[in-house]
């Protein structure tokens, strides 16, 4: 097996399919404190908001810049995401090429003023669950997401 140090290693987010849906994956356990640290940040900088908001600024606290942020870290992880060729046009293909332009989408939304929710998240997360799954399932077993 060839294993490289992190030193020699080409990638800095990660490359192949599982372990780039994993990595993404991972960030969701943080979104919850993540979610809180931004709400902190409101309370304390309120003047600063009022005054964004006076001069029809987006407030770099608001929840879709909150969202946007979350996702630029995130979405790092779906640069070098590979799906096999025989996998390119099934469910699996298709799904994956959604999960990356919806992320990628988002966090790294700089000149769009769209506007993201943490419904966003959810949606993102449940795709990556969905896709895991799916590959579960192509490659013969029976998956469960289990109840907790």
């Amino acid at each position: 097996m060839n294993k490289k140090s992190k030193e020699e290693s080409e990638s800095e987010f990660g490359k192949g399919l599982v372990i780039c849906l994993v990595k993404f994956a991972e960030h969701f356990g943080r979104w919850p404190e993540f979610k809180e640290t931004y709400k902190q940040l409101r309370e304390k900088n309120k003047l600063e908001i009022a005054l964004q908001k006076l001069q029809n600024q987006p407030g770099m606290f608001s929840e879709s810049e909150v969202v946007k942020i979350f996702f630029n870290g995130a979405s790092d992880h779906l640069y070098e995401i590979e799906v096999p060729k025989e996998w390119k046009n099934t469910k699996i293909g298709k799904k994956v090429s959604e999960l990356k332009n919806l992320c990628l989408d988002i966090g790294h939304d700089f000149y769009h003023n769209e506007k993201y929710s943490e419904a966003d998240v959810f949606k993102a997360y449940d795709l990556c669950r969905e896709i895991a799954l799916l590959i579960d399932k192509k490659i013969g077993l029976d998956p469960e997401l289990g109840k907790w």
